[in-house]
This record gives C-alpha cells, sequence and structure tokens, in this order.
C-alpha cells in the first residue's frame, strides 16, 4: 500500500513537466512556422516576437522564485500557484495560435507579442515553484532521484507525443488557422489539467514563508559553493543540449545531405532519453547522482567524435543509431541537473537557516535561460564566419569550410562544454554521506535547537558544501565576505 501510494505521488509530481516538457517542443517546432507561414509575418518580425517572449521569461524567472518564498496559503508556499495557474496556462497557449479576427501587420505582431509575453508569464508561475518544491516535499536524497526520474521520464513522453501529434492535428485541416486552434484547445486542456493533478497530487512540508528578499539575494546565492559549481555544471550541460538541438538540421541537410532523416534521429534520441532516464534514476539511487552525469557525458563524447566522420555515405540506420547516444547523454545530464537543484536548497538553509528554494529555482533558470540565448546567438554569427548559405546548399555548391564549419560545431563545441562540465563535476562535494551528514544537522534546527556545536568531519563538510571557512552556520553571526 505504501509503495503504491508513493508510486501515485510520483505521477501527480511527473505530470508537471507535461506542461514543461510538452510545451517546450511545440514552441520549437511549431511556433516560428504559425507566425511565418500561417500568420504571414516575415522572419524579421516572427524572431522579434520570440526573442522578446524568451527576455521576458527569464527576466522574471528570480522574481516569481522570491515571490513563492515568500507567498503565504492555506495550501503552502508553492502548491497555491499550481491551482492558480491553470487557467493562464490553458489561456495563453490558445491564444498563442489564434489571434480573434485581428488584422493588420502592426495589430497582430502587438497582440502576438504580448500573447507570447503572456505565455512566459504563465509558463514561469508554474514551472519555477514546480522546480523548487521538490526539495520541501522529500527530504530523503534517494527518493529525490526517483521523483526527479519519474519527472523526466514523462518529460521525455511528452516530447516524444508533441513532436508528432500537434502536426498530425494542424495537418488534419484544410484551413491551417482551424487546425492551430484545435491544436491549442486540445494541448492547452492537457497543459491546464496536468496541473491540477500537480496539486492535488505534491504537499509542503514547510508552510512558514522566507523573508523578503532584495536583488542582491540573486549574487549572494553565487556566493553558496555548492550552488556556484552545481550552476556552471547544468550551464554547461544544458548549452551542450542547446547546441545539438540548434544544430541538428543543419548538420543533416548541409554535412550529411539526409534532411529526411531529422525525424527519425530526433525521435530516436528522445525514446532512447526516455529508457536511459530509467537506468540512471536506478544508478543514482544506488550510488549518487553524479554517477550518471559521468557515465552520460562520457558516452555523448565518443558519439561526438564519431559523428563527426559520418559521411553522406554512411547508411542512414548507422546515422540513426549513433545520434541516438546522445540522448544517453541527455539524459543522464539532464538527471543530474534537476535531481541535484532540491539539495542545494538545504545547503542554503544551513547557510541562512531559511528555505528560499524559490530563489534558487529562478536564478537557476535565469542563468540557464541567459546562456542559452547566448550560445544559440553566438552559433548563428558563426554559421556566418563558416560561410553558410541556404542558397548554396539548395544547388548542392558546399564548401569544404562550411561542412567541416558546421561538424566541428555540431560535435566539437558539445564536447568542449561536456570535458568543462565534467572538471566542475569533479568538485561537486554533495554526495549521498555529505548530505546524510547536512540532514542530521539540519533536522536539529528544524527541531528548534540553537547554538548547533559543529566540529570534526562534520565541520569539514558543512565547510566544504556551504564555502564558510568558520563554524557559525544558520545565518548566525556570519559575514558573506568569509564565504569561500
Amino acid at each position: 500500500m505504501k509503495k503504491r501510494k508513493e508510486l501515485i505521488s510520483r505521477i501527480a509530481y511527473a505530470c508537471g513537466d507535461i506542461y514543461g516538457g510538452g510545451a517546450f517542443i511545440i514552441i520549437g517546432l511549431l511556433l516560428l512556422v504559425y507566425l511565418t507561414n500561417v500568420v504571414g509575418f516575415s522572419g524579421t518580425l516572427a524572431g522579434i516576437i520570440l526573442f522578446i517572449g524568451k527576455a521576458w521569461d527569464a527576466i522574471i524567472d528570480p522574481f516569481m522564485g522570491q515571490l513563492s518564498d515568500r507567498t503565504r496559503s492555506r495550501f503552502g508556499r508553492r502548491r497555491i500557484f499550481f491551482l492558480l495557474g491553470g487557467l493562464p496556462v490553458f489561456a495563453s497557449w490558445v491564444m498563442l495560435w489564434y489571434c480573434f479576427g485581428i488584422t493588420g501587420t502592426t495589430a497582430k505582431f502587438i497582440y502576438y507579442t504580448l500573447s507570447f509575453i503572456f505565455f512566459s508569464t504563465a509558463f514561469t508561475i508554474v514551472m519555477v515553484p514546480y522546480n523548487a518544491i521538490l526539495s520541501d516535499m522529500v527530504r530523503d536524497y534517494n527518493r529525490r532521484s526517483a521523483f526527479t526520474g519519474m519527472r523526466l521520464g514523462f518529460s521525455a513522453a511528452a516530447a516524444i507525443l508533441c513532436a508528432t501529434v500537434p502536426a498530425l492535428i494542424t495537418g488534419a485541416y484544410t484551413d491551417p488557422k482551424q487546425g492551430y486552434l484545435m491544436m491549442g484547445l486540445s494541448f492547452g486542456l492537457v497543459f491546464a489539467m496536468s496541473w491540477l493533478v500537480v496539486f492535488l497530487g505534491t504537499w509542503e512540508n514547510t508552510t512558514k514563508p522566507s523573508p523578503v528578499t532584495s536583488f542582491k539575494d540573486w549574487f549572494f546565492v553565487l556566493k553558496n559553493r555548492s550552488f556556484r559549481i552545481y550552476v556552471t555544471v547544468f550551464i554547461l550541460f544544458q548549452m551542450a543540449i542547446d547546441t545539438v538541438m540548434t544544430l541538428a538540421v543543419y548538420f543533416l541537410t548541409v554535412s550529411l545531405q539526409k534532411d529526411e532523416l531529422f525525424v527519425p534521429i530526433m525521435g530516436s534520441i528522445l525514446v532512447t532519453q526516455l529508457v536511459f532516464i530509467v537506468v540512471f534514476s536506478y544508478i543514482a539511487q544506488k550510488t549518487n547522482k553524479a554517477t550518471p552525469a559521468y557515465i552520460s557525458a562520457s558516452v555523448w563524447i565518443t558519439a561526438s567524435i564519431g559523428i563527426v566522420f559520418l559521411t553522406p555515405a554512411t547508411p542512414g540506420i548507422l546515422v540513426i543509431s549513433i545520434c541516438s547516444l546522445i540522448g544517453v547523454g541527455s539524459a543522464g545530464c539532464n538527471l543530474f541537473s534537476w535531481s541535484a537543484l532540491p539539495d542545494i536548497a538545504d545547503v542554503d538553509e544551513l547557510i541562512t537557516g531559511h528555505r528560499r528554494e524559490g530563489l534558487y529555482a529562478g536564478v537557476s533558470t535565469f542563468l540557464r535561460k541567459l546562456s542559452g540565448g547566448m550560445v544559440v546567438g553566438a552559433l548563428g554569427i558563426a554559421l556566418d564566419v563558416i560561410g553558410y548559405s541556404k542558397e548554396a546548399v539548395s544547388v548542392g555548391k558546399i564548401s569544404n569550410i562550411t561542412d567541416w564549419g558546421i561538424r566541428i560545431l555540431f560535435c566539437g563545441i558539445p564536447i568542449a562544454f561536456l570535458i568543462s562540465s565534467l572538471l566542475f563535476l569533479r568538485k561537486y562535494k554533495l554526495g549521498s554521506q555529505e548530505f546524510t551528514i547536512m540532514s542530521t544537522i539540519l533536522n536539529r534546527f528544524r527541531e528548534g535547537e540553537r547554538n548547533i556545536a559543529i566540529e570534526g568531519e562534520e565541520l569539514r563538510v558543512c565547510q566544504q558544501l556551504t564555502g564558510l571557512n568558520g563554524d557559525r552556520f544558520f545565518g548566525i553571526d556570519q559575514d558573506p565576505d568569509q564565504m569561500i
């Protein structure tokens, strides 16, 4: 009975990433196409809409994190946003794919810009508290890995469905506007209902709001040694993923001249990722959360070295098989990224004596989106540098510089990010043993004990995790400048 209840709890929690993983895929695959081919915007106008929405999305993440830390309600600090967020999630999703009879380029530009800002706001309202709540829901190191594994499994499954079903819906109608509206209504309902399930199936052990934080707290979190190392690894992993997602089409069309393989390759990557999330979740619970990251990054680096030497003559099945190993890499990297984040909030509680999961989730998301935007922008410039031209590709006149430039960008850049991430990961010391020592001390503090004497091995671990070089924790007589 207990195992069944645990499974139900994991499933309910994981439903949040039906929206997190699914909406991300649909936006990436269809929104630009919809804005240019259906609405009729130029590529420049469509790009401006996406840029404004993404910039707004990144900016408001830390504010939402702080708001969820300070919220007081009968449903807790974070669950209330899952309940309230369902309607904005539905409404903003529908508005993205239908303009309600608005005509004129300027009017439609304003409408879709505001719609994307609305979508980004709704996404932040639910996803930042969602990224923060696990730390407070579950205090056990291995249970957090299990919950995160289920979450990423749902995310990968949603990504597979959202990469195929929306196109089937839009393609079923002769009028594309009607097709996109039906897709918006269908998935908007699914996304909204998923948050009701999350609300009903989650809980919070801490309902007391954190003290008011300020802008300087965004920078203070970087003095948390464990967070500083974690967020560096997290960003490097995500930039490797962003690079592959951005350049996959270019690599297939230019270097391999097999653009018809795009769908099967992306499908193989997503399916492989889904399978290995289960495998790596088990490994993380038996060892620690960094182990899957080491394994997956090594597999991804090896696969990338092989991918560099694929040619147009390489059989399609071999191309798909080798590229699917990227799914192994993304599975372990994502599992570490999202399962380690809840532990960082515990380190912050050791430093400050407060629960500020939302602040850390918000800052992490902001830095991830900022770095993602920077790497995609840099890749666009790099394509110009290596002489990429759509016209040259269409007539088959591809220079060696362009071919090898894309190969190096597609394979070499992720390898550089992954090697750098592994070097930083070696410095990450929050394993299961360190977590147990820290949790024992935190539980004494949570039970009301003050002036806790910490010495010996406990002191060494606490100093290593927090970056504090003294023996005073929980915000007692601390000077932030003394953090190392």
